[in-house]
């Protein structure tokens, strides 16, 4: 970073997640502060003196000692970008930096005022989330980092690492604009992923191909076509029982055949938002004409389901998140 700055050129440090701290511990009992409407841990927002959840945006203050234990040994677990802003202070404290998220661009005309600094060269370190990489044109920013991508390469969502190297493509360009040399640097404790590694020395449309393998040795999409079913209740027991009986009624469907895959009901990933608790079932078929008339004849009987007024139901065709 110094050999670029001193250049007199930009830096952007690529961090997709706001706020301080992901999650505040009690680092003698463990205790993690949790959403009590969410199945999430609140974000620690040291600036706003708040807890707040990304997910329902409820907001607590930031409590003095543990509820659990009485401990006042509170400790923000992880890094965000509001933290990372206040870290780099005092490294670079004669360079110039400016921190693009949400947070700091909720404000109308904030987002623009901020860019048109960085294009007249008043900011020289720029922190931010995704919401940086998206069409901005920065002459001068020389070096990009993007900081703690495992989160992408380990995920339990298939596409998260086609979604990685989109933004890596797309960050990449970032760098090395109006004829200067640019440098991308990634932050991994597994540099010796394949698909990493595949992406880094043999460009995205090798990457593409190799990832592409992979889906088609699993059966995944472009391969198989997905249906996502998710039902919602307030107590955790109207959503199962209304997929279970969804379950069977498409696969007493005339339609249905041995190629038609279900999977659940299961908890969804995040299996509780606001207060209301999800459940999914995930539908497959190599037939994606087929897959569509199997659903399309069960929806007509779907209101005779016992369960079906009790709960708020979604159809997602090609899912794009699990």
């Amino acid at each position: 970073m110094r050999q670029h700055l001193q250049a007199d050129n930009q830096v952007i440090l690529f961090l997709n997640r706001r706020g301080f701290a992901p999650a505040l511990l009690c680092h003698d009992c463990g205790w993690i502060a949790e959403c009590p409407r969410c199945d999430s841990y609140y974000t620690l927002h040291q600036a706003q003196h708040h807890l707040r959840c990304h997910h329902c945006d409820s907001q607590r203050p930031i409590p003095r000692q543990c509820p659990s234990c009485g401990s006042t040994h509170l400790v923000p677990v992880g890094l965000g970008t509001e933290q990372l802003e206040q870290a780099l202070g005092p490294l670079f404290p004669d360079i110039p930096i400016s921190r693009i998220d949400r947070d700091t661009t909720s404000r109308k005309g904030a987002l623009e005022q901020y860019l048109a600094d960085v294009n007249r060269g008043g900011a020289r370190i720029l922190i931010g989330t995704q919401m940086l990489a998206k069409g901005h044109h920065f002459p001068d920013v020389t070096l990009v980092s993007l900081l703690d991508v495992d989160g992408a390469l380990f995920s339990a969502d298939f596409r998260s690492a086609e979604r990685f190297a989109q933004l890596y493509t797309q960050v990449s360009g970032r760098a090395g604009r109006a004829g200067k040399q640019g440098e991308v640097i990634l932050q991994t404790h597994h540099p010796e992923h394949p698909l990493l590694q595949t992406l880094l020395y043999k460009g995205y449309d090798a990457f593409a191909e190799q990832a592409l393998a992979e889906r088609q040795s699993m059966q995944l999409p472009p391969w198989t076509s997905h249906v996502l079913i998710r039902a919602e209740d307030h107590n955790n027991q109207q959503a199962p029982l209304f997929l279970q009986q969804l379950r069977n009624l498409l696969q007493a469907s005339p339609l249905a055949d041995k190629k038609l895959w279900v999977l659940g009901p299961v908890p969804a990933l995040a299996p509780k938002r606001g207060g209301r608790w999800r459940w999914q079932i995930l539908l497959q078929h190599p037939s994606r004409v087929q897959l569509q008339h199997i659903v399309s004849g069960t929806l007509a009987l779907i209101n005779t389901l016992p369960e079906a007024r009790k709960v708020k139901w979604v159809l997602d065709v090609d899912p794009i998140e699990g």
